[in-house]
């Protein structure tokens, strides 16, 4: 009976939402290769979407663990460890077919990229480390009828202190680093950005805020050089082909498509499977990194709008969450969730748009992308069974 009565607190909304963003995906993907003479790209809405059932199951399947999501507190050290482990294994055996990069293990059925899996481990580890107690023993107890004394210990939560903060800074950055290395800049900005996310979420005090600010902005120009040393010139090319498009003809062409694709969609667009840039193959990568720009030429000014809003209740739903979240590691386990499904939002739209520089992440829920979706699912998983718990059962 009390399994059953936990699903009160299950929030239906942001399934329902979940399924609705990955069925705007599917078809989106359906559309933006209709047509397509490679049996493999014509069929990629076909893996998105089993892959989106998938998800689905595994979101009520976390939901519905039998122990609740503070057991994964317990053994954040393991996460964590796998995270790394993962990453390492990734360098020297993975496979990529983009350039020299390593991001992915072919498993035969399915796509393995451990860098999106880490984000959820990531999360899980650096949310237990940030939201540890302190537990506090108290002076003996007197003697009552003769009782043996006792020592009565309590947990007190506290702001992280220096310890909790540099351990997340160095996690954190040491998962980034080894993204980093794949060659991978925009994944590993997604680390950074979940570590600040929560940083904030656990009440850090101000100092720690103010070196962490200081540290970052003292870092960019060393960063730059390392990129320069450790020959990663892709990177470099990105973002000058940002500041300036001309002095890269891939990046400015890419825009240019993108801005006539944007731009050619007006009101009500020109109808799924209608837009030149898809028809014609002008876009490049349109199913992945450029598939707001497809949304946007075929269903136009109101099919975006119809997607933020979609995302806008994701995001309040998460919110939700949180606030609700009995403890602080529960809260700070939906805000990494949270922090990287905004993170890769906001960066896909931004190159679409041209305010960001070209990078390779996708947009939530609607790029093609098993592993980018599969690792969003387990993220609302882990929501939703803080959802379900955020409260004791009442008899």
């Amino acid at each position: 009976m009390t399994r059953f009565r936990i699903w009160r607190h299950f929030d239906y909304v942001l399934l329902a939402v979940t399924i609705l963003l990955t069925a705007y995906g599917v078809v989106m993907i359906y559309s933006a290769n209709l047509g397509s003479l490679d049996p493999d790209l014509a069929d990629l809405w076909r893996r998105q979407a089993i892959m989106g059932a998938a998800g689905v199951g595994l979101i009520l399947l976390l939901a519905a663990f039998p122990r609740n999501y503070q057991w994964l507190g317990d053994f954040w050290w393991l996460a964590y460890l796998l995270a790394v482990v993962l990453l390492v294994l990734v360098l020297f055996f993975g496979q990529s077919e983009i350039g020299e990069m390593r991001g992915w293990f072919d498993l035969g059925f399915f796509r393995l990229q451990p860098s999106f899996l880490a984000m959820n481990l990531l999360a899980i580890s650096v949310g237990a480390i940030l939201s540890q107690r302190r537990r506090k023993r108290s002076s003996p107890a007197p003697p009552l009828f003769g009782a043996p004394k006792t020592s009565v210990v309590e947990e007190t939560a506290e702001r992280p202190d220096l310890v909790n903060y540099l351990a997340s800074a160095v996690m954190s950055f040491a998962l980034a680093a080894l993204v980093f290395l794949e060659p991978d800049m925009a994944t590993a900005a997604v680390f950074v950005f979940m570590w600040l996310a929560m940083l904030l979420e656990s009440d850090v005090e101000i100092r720690y805020l103010v070196l962490t600010a200081v540290v970052g902005l003292g870092a960019l120009y060393p960063l730059w050089r390392l990129v320069g040393l450790l020959g990663f010139e892709y990177m470099h090319k990105r973002v000058l082909g940002f500041l300036n498009p001309r002095s890269n003809p891939n990046i400015e062409y890419q825009l240019e498509q993108a801005f006539i694709a944007i731009g050619s969609g007006g009101l009500w667009g020109q109808g799924l499977g209608q837009g030149a840039s898809s028809r014609l193959r002008y876009l490049p990568v349109r199913h992945t990194d450029f598939i707001f720009a497809i949304i946007a030429e075929e269903l136009g000014f109101a099919g975006v709008i119809l997607l933020f809003v979609l995302y806008l209740v994701l995001f309040l739903r998460l919110l939700r969450i949180a606030v609700i979240a009995p403890d602080g590691f529960g809260r700070l386990l939906v805000t990494g969730t949270l922090a990287m499904i905004l993170f890769q939002l906001v960066v896909n739209v931004g190159m679409n748009l041209g305010l960001l520089p070209v990078a390779g992440l996708p947009l939530p829920f609607i790029s093609y992308g098993p592993a980018a979706l599969l690792t969003t699912m387990i993220g609302i998983g882990m929501a939703e069974n803080v959802a379900m718990r955020h409260r004791k059962l009442q008899f």
